[in-house]
C-alpha cells in the first residue's frame, strides 16, 4: 500500500490534539457539592491513578480522525485487476528520427504500430489504452479510452520527427504513463536500465525493440567556402558496420556543382571537396543513394554573396574595432568594413547617403546611424536605448551556461569578463544565458526583429582580445552565429530541426511544410509568426505578398547511428532489467477513500448512539 500525497499527513496532528483535550479534561474533575454549602471550603478528592482509564468514546473519536486523515492523504493499495474489470494500458512510442528508418518495405514506426495494434486486439473487452509519444518532449496523443476505432486512428497519425529522442522526454513520457497497470514501450534502441527501474515498481513494463538494420549514411556538415576564392567541402559519414556506397550531389541554385559516387568503409567519414563556386547563393547537398534515414541525406547552406556589402563598426576601443573587423571578414571576405570611434563619428547625410548593411556598436549607442540590421555588443549602461533593450547594471564576471540554446548547442561552461545585465524585450529570442554572482540566469545573447530591422545583442565585453583567445572559442561561436543571422538574406532562413523560428508577417501567414501540407498561422503583436520545423526540408511562409523560405537541416550523431547502444546508467544489463519488470504481476491502484470515509461515519454513528444512551439514562449533564 502507499499514499498518493504524504504531505497530507499534517492532518494527523488532530490526533495529538484529541489526546491533549482528553488529558486536560481528566486533570480537572468535576466535584458535586450540596447547594446549602456553597460558601464552605471543600478539599478536592485525592486519587492515586495508576492506570489511565480511557472510555470507548475516546477510541471512537480516535478511529474517526485516523480514518479521515488517511482518506485525505490518499491511502491506496496495489492489487491485481478483478475479473471483468478493465485494466489500464499505456502505449509509449519513440518518435525520434531513428523510428523513420527503413527496414525492408516498411519503417520502424510501422513495425511498432503493428505490434501495438496486436496488443489492442488481443486485450480483453473493457481494457483501456492511452497513447503517449516523445521526441523533444512528451505528449499524450490520446487519453485512456476503450474505443478501439479512436485508438487505431491515433496510432495511424503517429509520424516520426527529424529530431533526436531526448532521454528527458522518455522519462517524462513514463511519468505520464504512471498509474497504468501495464506500460508498453516501443523504441528502436533499449533505454538505460535506470529509466525502467523508476517505473518498474509501480507498473509492469514491456519493452518492444523495433528495427535491426543499421545501414545509414548521413551528411554531417556542408561548408560552401568563399565564392571565387576557397573550396567548399561536405563531410559524409557511414554509420553502418559494412561498406556502403554514397552518391553525393551538390547544387548551387539550379546548377550542379558536384556529383560523385564514393564507397565508404565501415564507420568511415569522408570529406568531399568541391569548387570554389563562382557566385553566392543557396547550396543544397543530397545523398541520392537509398539508406535507412532520409532526413540526414539533405543539407542546406548559404554561400555569401560576392557583393561588397558595407558594414560599420563603432567602439571606443581601437583594439576591439580591429578584432570585430577580423571576425566580420571571416564571416564574409567581401565585406567592406568601416571602423570609427563613436565619439568622433559623424553620420553621412544627404540624398546620396545609403544605409549600411549592418552596424556593430560596442559599448556605445549612436541612434543617428542608418543600417538594415544592428548588433549591440556590451551595450552602454543607460536607462533604455532607442531599440528597447534596457541595461540594469554590470557584473564583473559571468559563466556561460552549458544548456544554452540556438545554433551554439555545444557550449560548455565558460568564464566571461564584465557582463551587462540586460532585459530582453518580448520580440527577441534568447540564444544563450549565463550565471553570475547572485544571479541564476542572465541573458547574454539574443536576436529578434523590430520595426527597424533585425537586431542582435551580446551582453559580455570583448575587450582584451576575448574573441581571438583560443580558450574562449564559445564566445567567438556566439558572435559569429549572430553576425551570420544578421547579414543573411531576409527571405532565406537556414535552421536546425526542432528550433523555434520567427518570421516577419502581417496578419496571418500560410505555412507550406515539406510534405506539401498548408496551415494558417496568425502573427503576434510584434508582427511575426513562430514555427518549429520538426521535419527536414523546405518550409515556405507567405504573408503580405512576401515569401520567406525556412530550410531545416537535420543531423544527430546518436540518432543517425542506428547501431548505437544507450549509455549505461546502471550495472545491470538492459535485458535483465526489462525481464525483471515484465515478471511483475500487473497491478493497479485501488484508492481506499470510500472505505475510510465509511469507517469514519460508522464510528460517528456509534458514538452518537452511545451519547444518546447516556443522555437518556443519566440526563444531559452527563453527556
Amino acid at each position: 500500500m502507499g499514499l498518493l500525497n504524504p504531505q497530507n499527513f499534517i492532518y494527523g496532528l488532530s490526533l495529538a490534539l484529541l489526546v491533549l483535550i482528553y488529558l486536560r479534561s481528566r486533570s480537572r474533575p468535576t466535584i458535586e457539592v450540596s447547594s446549602l454549602m456553597l460558601f464552605d471550603e471543600a478539599a478536592a478528592p485525592v486519587a492515586s491513578v495508576r492506570h489511565v482509564r480511557i472510555d470507548p468514546l475516546f477510541w471512537l473519536e480516535m478511529l474517526t480522525l485516523t480514518a479521515l486523515t488517511f482518506a485525505i492523504a490518499g491511502l491506496y493499495v496495489m492489487r491485481p485487476p478483478s475479473v471483468g474489470q478493465g485494466r489500464s494500458h499505456a502505449l509509449v512510442f519513440d518518435l525520434g528520427a531513428g523510428m523513420s528508418a527503413h527496414d525492408g518495405s516498411s519503417t520502424r514506426i510501422d513495425e511498432a504500430r503493428r505490434a501495438a495494434l496486436e496488443i489492442i486486439n488481443q486485450a480483453p473487452v473493457g481494457d483501456e489504452f492511452s497513447v503517449i509519444a516523445y521526441a523533444l518532449e512528451a505528449q499524450v496523443r490520446h487519453s485512456q479510452t476503450a474505443n478501439l476505432a479512436e485508438l487505431r486512428r491515433t496510432l495511424a497519425d503517429l509520424v516520426p520527427m527529424a529530431v533526436p529522442a531526448r532521454t528527458a522526454a522518455l522519462r517524462a513520457a513514463l511519468i505520464r504513463a504512471h498509474g497504468a497497470s501495464e506500460i508498453d514501450l516501443f523504441a528502436d534502441r533499449p533505454p538505460a536500465p535506470a529509466i525502467l527501474a523508476d517505473v518498474g515498481s509501480m507498473s509492469r513494463v514491456n519493452f518492444h525493440q523495433v528495427g535491426s538494420d543499421d545501414s545509414n549514411v548521413a551528411i554531417v556538415s556542408l561548408d560552401p567556402g568563399i565564392p571565387g576564392s576557397t573550396r567548399g567541402r561536405a563531410i559524409i559519414r557511414n554509420f553502418s558496420a559494412r561498406p556502403h556506397p554514397a552518391e553525393l550531389a551538390i547544387d548551387l541554385g539550379d546548377v550542379e556543382e558536384f556529383h560523385q559516387t564514393m564507397m565508404l568503409a565501415p564507420r568511415e567519414q569522408v570529406v568531399a571537396s568541391f569548387g570554389p563556386i563562382k557566385t553566392g547563393g543557396l547550396l543544397h547537398a543530397r545523398i541520392l543513394t537509398s539508406d535507412a534515414i532520409d532526413a540526414d541525406n539533405s543539407r542546406y547552406a548559404y554561400a555569401p554573396s560576392d557583393t561588397a556589402a558595407r558594414l560599420l563598426v563603432l567602439s571606443p576601443d581601437a583594439s576591439v574595432r580591429d578584432d570585430l573587423a577580423r571576425v566580420l571578414l571571416a564571416v564574409n571576405a567581401n565585406f567592406q568594413i568601416e571602423t570609427a570611434d563613436p565619439a568622433k563619428y559623424v553620420a553621412p547625410s544627404g540624398p546620396d547617403a545609403k544605409p549600411f548593411e549592418m552596424v556593430v556598436m560596442h559599448d556605445c549607442y549612436v541612434p543617428a546611424v542608418k543600417a538594415e540590421s544592428t548588433l549591440l555588443i556590451y551595450p552602454p549602461q543607460v536607462a533604455k536605448n532607442g531599440i528597447g533593450i534596457a541595461v540594469d547594471g554590470t557584473i564583473a564576471s559571468a559563466d556561460i551556461r552549458g544548456d544554452a540554446g540556438g545554433e551554439s548547442t555545444a557550449l560548455n561552461s565558460l568564464a566571461l569578463g564584465a557582463t551587462r545585465v540586460v532585459a530582453i524585450p518580448e520580440w527577441m529570442d534568447l540564444i544563450a544565458s549565463a550565471t553570475g554572482p547572485g544571479r541564476s540566469s542572465i541573458p547574454i545573447a539574443a536576436v529578434g526583429r523590430n520595426a527597424g530591422g533585425p537586431v542582435g545583442v551580446l551582453a559580455f565585453d570583448v575587450r582584451d582580445h576575448l574573441l581571438l583567445a583560443p580558450d574562449h572559442l564559445d564566445a567567438l561561436v556566439l558572435t559569429v552565429d549572430l553576425m551570420r543571422q544578421l547579414t543573411a538574406p531576409r527571405d532565406i532562413l537556414i535552421v536546425p530541426t526542432g528550433a523555434d523560428v520567427s518570421v516577419p508577417a502581417t496578419g496571418t501567414a500560410l505555412v507550406t511544410q515539406p510534405d506539401a501540407s498548408v496551415r494558417t498561422v496568425s502573427a503576434d503583436k510584434w508582427g511575426r509568426v513562430r514555427i518549429r520545423p520538426l521535419q527536414a526540408g523546405r518550409y515556405t511562409v507567405e504573408s503580405g505578398g512576401v515569401t520567406t523560405q525556412v530550410l531545416a537541416n537535420y543531423y544527430d550523431a546518436t540518432e543517425s547511428d542506428l547501431g548505437a547502444k544507450p549509455q549505461a546508467e546502471a550495472s545491470a544489463p538492459v535485458g535483465k532489467a526489462a525481464a525483471l519488470a515484465s515478471l511483475q504481476s500487473a497491478r493497479q491502484v485501488q484508492p481506499l477513500v470510500f472505505i475510510l470515509i465509511a469507517i469514519a461515519l460508522l464510528a460517528l454513528m456509534i458514538e452518537s448512539a452511545m451519547l444518546i444512551g447516556h443522555a437518556g439514562r443519566w440526563g444531559m449533564r452527563h453527556v
